[in-house]
């Protein structure tokens, strides 16, 4: 074999790494491209592709809206367009919040939950009118966390005693009425007024609160069949007073039971 082949043989071998690197030069130039044609976005071509996909999905009838539902998201993260003159001006916000499907439910939910609330005051104050109570005897108060019915005690009780009088059952018997329209949880409490009481059955005021309470929460389960569940009994003797116990008429008023229809 000539010298002149066998050079000619060893450039050829020598060569091949080239066209390797221009393979390699290649990919790496159409990796780039490829880069920087998705930085930069076409915000009415998004907006279309996007208004698309929103529309085959809402139209699958095999679906029924049921992946939607189920797949609800807690926030957007906008995409940052940038303008086709490369000014690098943003037309849309990195981030925004907006309102879920979610949070619309539980809107709804609290409506219908006010309106519900709204329209059980409305009618424990006609039933007590209807039963001819006098307007200083009972209070309707709604709060931010629980409607509040406060029964005067003499409504229920005799002066010192625990045991319901007829009468008071009847009221007992219209409101409880109204309570199980609800399935919220009750907070019952007996309160007094500061004059002190030392019988043998009740030694002090928080012993006769407590045992008012508990005999109103006993005739609403056993009577009226209320769930013992949502129901709490709570005695506090003298020491939440809503008037002056100076004078009769504020021991008066502070002598009462009160219904506390949590929310």
């Amino acid at each position: 074999m000539s010298i002149r082949r066998k050079r000619a043989e060893g450039l050829d071998v020598g060569g091949n790494w080239l066209t390797t690197y221009s393979d390699l030069v290649t990919n790496l130039l159409c990796f780039f491209v490829m880069l920087f044609s998705m930085s930069v976005i076409d915000a009415q071509k998004f907006e279309a592709i996007a208004k698309s996909l929103r529309s085959s999905l809402v139209n699958n009838t095999s679906m029924n809206g049921n992946l939607l539902h189920q797949n609800m998201g807690k926030r957007i993260l906008t995409v940052n367009f940038v303008n086709p003159d490369d000014t690098g001006k943003k037309i849309v916000d990195n981030e925004r919040y907006i309102e879920t499907a979610e949070s619309i439910i539980l809107d709804d939910k609290e409506r219908i939950r006010e309106e519900k609330y709204a329209q059980v005051k409305k009618q424990i104050e006609k039933d007590f009118s209807e039963l001819g109570i006098p307007d200083d005897l009972v209070d309707v108060i709604e709060q931010d966390n629980y409607l509040l019915v406060r029964l005067n005690s003499q409504i229920l009780f005799k002066s010192g005693s625990a045991e319901i009088l007829e009468e008071g059952k009847n009221t007992l018997n219209v409101l409880g009425e109204s309570l199980k329209a609800l399935d919220n949880n009750i907070i019952v409490e007996g309160h007094t007024d500061t004059v002190p009481i030392k019988t043998p059955m009740f030694p002090t005021n928080w012993e006769l609160s407590t045992k008012r309470a508990t005999n109103v929460v006993l005739y609403l389960v056993n009577e009226l069949g209320i769930d013992p569940a949502r129901l709490t009994a709570s005695g506090c003797g003298e020491h939440k007073p809503i008037a002056d116990n100076s004078t009769a008429e504020g021991r008066s008023k502070n002598r009462r039971i009160e219904f506390m229809i949590m929310k």
